[in-house]
């Protein structure tokens, strides 16, 4: 959001009313109120075990929810499909790895729920065989896992190209991609951890894009700065905030900080900005990797691609934050 004509934006925003409170809830969330979403699942004839654990099986039959009502199917629930599954105004998330997202960020194997590189190709085999297909889990990117993935990708609708980029990986996983891309001739071992320095700057984006992917779903509201609803803006200053990094609060004074960065050498956890409704900066999002930006639009939290005609036509820069 831009620091520039709020008063005029705000008048014709707040004719509209915001009824949701909590954050949508996640695969990996678990709890009380996952079994109850899994029971009415169960009620639409959905088949999967009422476990409270949203797993895959979850996921997929919010999908399923989602593509008979009209709802973008990305397996999330947010406001839109909480209001229309359980016939009420969505709650606050009291899961347990939203509650606990503090210690999910401690530094580990898994950080939050992002996938780390030196496992991706193994979390892909794995989310493929829970799909269905017939993948050796061993680590290397090989002809099979790319069939596999090619045969996902045409199912779902995503671009068939046999590489893991941080759509379909989201899609097959629930997880957000730590590296730009996975590829045949990617192996566990080859992508290893980086050291010193650079591997606190990378567990750092890590964290970073973990606590962004938790509130994919959350809805846009004009001024939002909290998980309730965000903007743009709001959006980018509370994800920061959580890492232990401070951004002023609008986009247009964002885009003052940090480093520019060209397009040819973005890296995930930079912020892409874009001039939408005011000349000038008037947006911003947060670089995933793979020409996909996690960002609050009209849509509320989800991930965009750069490429798109719409973006690619609004871009003005980036700015990297996180050395």
């Amino acid at each position: 959001m831009n620091g520039k004509k709020i008063t005029t934006v705000l008048g014709m925003v707040l004719l509209t009313s915001i009824t949701c409170v909590g954050a949508a809830f996640h695969p990996g969330d678990r709890g009380t109120q996952i079994t109850e979403i899994q029971q009415a699942l169960v009620k639409q004839g959905m088949h999967l075990a009422v476990d409270g654990d949203y797993g895959a099986d979850t996921q997929e039959a919010i999908r399923t929810f989602q593509k008979k009502h009209g709802i973008y199917a990305d397996g999330v629930m947010g406001a839109k499909t909480y209001a229309g599954l359980m016939k009420k105004n969505m709650p606050e998330n009291k899961t347990i790895r939203f509650v606990n997202k503090t210690e999910d960020l401690v530094e580990g194997p898994v950080v939050a729920n992002v996938a780390t590189a030196n496992h991706e190709v193994r979390t892909i085999q794995q989310a493929l065989v829970r799909q269905g297909y017939a993948v050796d889990v061993d680590g290397v990117f090989g002809p099979g896992t790319e069939q596999a993935l090619r045969r996902f990708q045409a199912r779902r609708g995503l671009t068939v190209d046999g590489v893991i980029g941080p759509e379909t990986f989201y899609a097959l996983t629930g997880q957000v991609l730590a590296s730009g891309s996975v590829h045949v001739g990617n192996t566990a071992e080859l992508n290893v951890a980086p050291t010193g320095s650079a591997r606190s700057a990378s567990a750092t984006v890590r964290r970073l894009l973990g606590v962004a992917q938790r509130y994919m779903g959350t809805p846009y509201v004009f001024g939002g700065t909290t998980p309730s609803g965000f903007d743009c803006s709001g959006f980018t200053r509370y994800v920061f905030s959580e890492v232990g990094v401070s951004l002023p609060r609008m986009a247009d004074a964002q885009y003052s900080m940090g480093t520019s960065v060209s397009q040819e050498k973005l890296r995930p956890g930079d912020l892409v900005f874009f001039t939408t409704y005011t000349p000038g900066v008037s947006h911003v999002g947060i670089y995933l990797g793979k020409r996909q930006f996690i960002n609050a639009s009209n849509d509320g939290v989800s991930v965009a691609d750069l490429n798109s005609t719409y973006w690619a036509q609004r871009y003005i820069g980036a700015k990297r934050i996180l050395g």
